[in-house]
């Protein structure tokens, strides 16, 4: 196997971005972990798509912007404990949630569930909202739609920010 400097584990879910500064609209979806197709950095044998993450940042890259023939012009990645400060950091997001949901904190300490209905999660609890797929009926296209969803609700967060310092520590989380 291949080993890189930036690698570090599979990625467990790819979203892509489009924005289109004419219209001011952007787009927003997700590609889900098992895609088969080819990775680039292995010599384009075929995998799933989640895969690429172990070759490194350039690898994922390359193979989504040859999966969806697009060029990724930025990229952010963030791991579990990072999406966590991320949503603390905004006050917590607004979710409405379906079922009841229970998944690893993380630290992957103890095991942490979150009830249904409209609320507003804080970091542990959205990202067992943002996390789980076996709990749910359509699997991982249904962990895509919750991640989307807690995205767009971090994005609605940010934009009711008006105090300069909250910003900061934004950043800081971001960074």
């Amino acid at each position: 196997m291949l080993e890189f400097e930036d690698a570090v584990a599979l990625g467990d879910s790819i979203m892509v971005v489009t924005f289109n500064p004419h219209t001011l609209n952007a787009t927003l979806f997700s590609i889900p972990r098992d895609t088969y197709v080819p990775i680039t950095c292995y010599g384009n044998a075929m995998s799933k798509i989640t895969h690429a993450a172990s070759g490194g940042d350039s690898c994922m890259i390359e193979t989504v912007q040859n999966f969806i023939d697009i060029d990724i012009d930025y990229y952010a990645k963030i791991n579990f404990k990072g999406l966590v400060k991320l949503v603390d950091a905004v006050g917590g997001v607004d979710v409405n949630v379906e079922q009841t949901l229970c998944t690893d904190n993380s630290n992957r300490e103890q095991q942490i569930c979150i009830q249904p209905g409209y609320q507003t999660l804080d970091g542990e609890h959205a990202l067992v909202y943002a996390r789980n797929r076996k709990q749910l009926a359509n699997g991982d296209f249904g962990r895509g739609q919750h991640q989307q969803e807690i995205v767009l609700a971090l994005i609605e967060k940010i934009k009711q920010i008006r105090d300069v310092s909250q910003f900061m520590d934004i950043l800081n989380t971001v960074s």
